[in-house]
């Protein structure tokens, strides 16, 4: 597959679309994000539940997730829908099969033997479960599709808006705003980087699902749950549990 193209990416933001929190974070995602989870563990935990044929990452961004991947055996292809993201990717893996698209409409066919994905960064339930329902159509009978994702409990209970510091260094500081919707499970939010060269702004949105409205929209096209955990280590969820990791598989 073509690498992506060299574009400009500090253009303004003028509305929110699919690339728009890749296009905005790229540049010191790796820096700011690179212990948001453990790679080594989220790829020993999805390489024992893929079936035969290509994983896909869904959201590949930067690519962090990639190496443990195919250093465990898998066949990997990256898809996202920022070119500023893949561009740093390519750069990083050169040699990966890379798909610039909407997560909510996949370009892909034939069998694939999981996928990976975040799901919240799509930003609505219709996108959400069109995702769903394309993995399903392409899903080899033995494949899983393996989600890590909030429960939502702790979005839904908290403030419907804040603002604070992020980030506050000797020549920057990046403040944090958000705005939350109980009724559309809908998180807006802002950094306002500042520095000595100007200020940036770097929006982004997520939707989150609860673990029983994704298990519903699952089954609704064709997707069973089989496991799930609070984290990568397989450790127990309950209902107390912030986050969990979910394995869904074709209904048998």
């Amino acid at each position: 597959m073509a690498p992506p193209g060299h574009l400009c990416y500090h253009r303004p933001v003028t509305h929110f679309g699919p690339e728009t929190y890749g296009d905005s974070f790229a540049d010191v995602y790796d820096d700011w994000y690179r212990d948001i989870s453990d790679p080594e563990a989220t790829a020993e935990f999805v390489s024992r539940r893929v079936g035969p044929g290509p994983v896909l990452e869904l959201g590949v961004g930067s690519g962090r997730l990639v190496r443990p991947l195919v250093d465990r055996g898998l066949a990997v292809v990256g898809i996202d829908a920022s070119g500023a993201m893949l561009e740093r990717c390519h750069q990083a893996l050169p040699e990966l099969p890379l798909i610039r698209a909407d997560l909510a409409h996949l370009p892909i066919g034939g069998s694939v033997g999981g996928a990976l994905n975040t799901l919240f960064n799509l930003p609505s339930a219709e996108a959400q479960a069109t995702l769903l329902e394309s993995l399903a159509a392409v899903l080899h009978p033995s494949g899983a599709v393996v989600v890590e994702a909030l429960t939502g409990s702790a979005l839904a209970d908290g403030p419907h808006s804040s603002v604070g510091v992020s980030r506050l260094l000797v020549d920057r500081v990046v403040l944090s705003a958000t705005i939350l919707d109980p009724s559309t499970q809908q998180i807006r939010g802002q950094h306002i980087d500042i520095s000595e060269g100007g200020i940036r702004l770097r929006p982004w949105l997520l939707r989150w699902t609860t673990p029983g409205q994704l298990d519903d929209m699952a089954r609704s096209v064709g997707l069973t749950l089989t496991e799930r955990f609070a984290g990568w280590h397989e450790e127990p969820f309950n209902e107390e549990s912030d986050g969990h990791v979910s394995v869904y598989r074709p209904h048998r």
